[in-house]
């Protein structure tokens, strides 16, 4: 991707972080609902990321329709969601505060700096991250 901002010529820093705001984005929802909806500016095989917290007691749920799912969503939870294709929600809460920080990315600006999509996420991706990770702690790399 930072060579795609170079080739539009006028790199600076401050651009690439704007490009990066861009393409990675957060909202904050404070003391609300959040209708049931889909995510339609991201890939089906980008994860959300959505953490909260709440206060005052409230015991607020995470639904994911498509799935049949009614998770806890109490304070300190982090969730992974694949909101493009999973319709989700989150109803009355019962009171109290609460606040999501929801992270996600942005299809538009990717294909506009034409970079190529990932693909999906596997296992083979993690295994040679711990393989690594193992060679560092007994002091060698496998």
């Amino acid at each position: 991707m930072l060579q795609k901002l170079r080739a539009h010529g006028d790199y600076n820093r401050n651009r690439f972080r704007m490009a990066i705001r861009l393409y990675r984005d957060f909202k904050i929802i404070s003391n609300r609902i959040t209708p049931a909806h889909r995510d339609s500016k991201g890939r089906a095989e980008w994860f959300d990321l959505l953490a909260s917290y709440t206060g005052g007691g409230s015991k607020p749920h995470l639904l994911v329709h498509d799935l049949g799912l009614d998770l806890e969503y109490s304070s300190g939870t982090v969730v992974g969601l694949c909101g493009t294709i999973f319709g989700h929600e989150v109803r009355a809460w019962g009171g109290g505060d609460r606040v999501c920080y929801a992270h996600f990315m942005r299809e538009s600006v990717r294909e506009r700096l034409e970079v190529s999509p990932a693909g999906w996420v596997n296992q083979h991706i993690y295994e040679s991250v711990f393989r690594w990770q193992s060679g560092l702690r007994k002091g060698f790399i496998m």
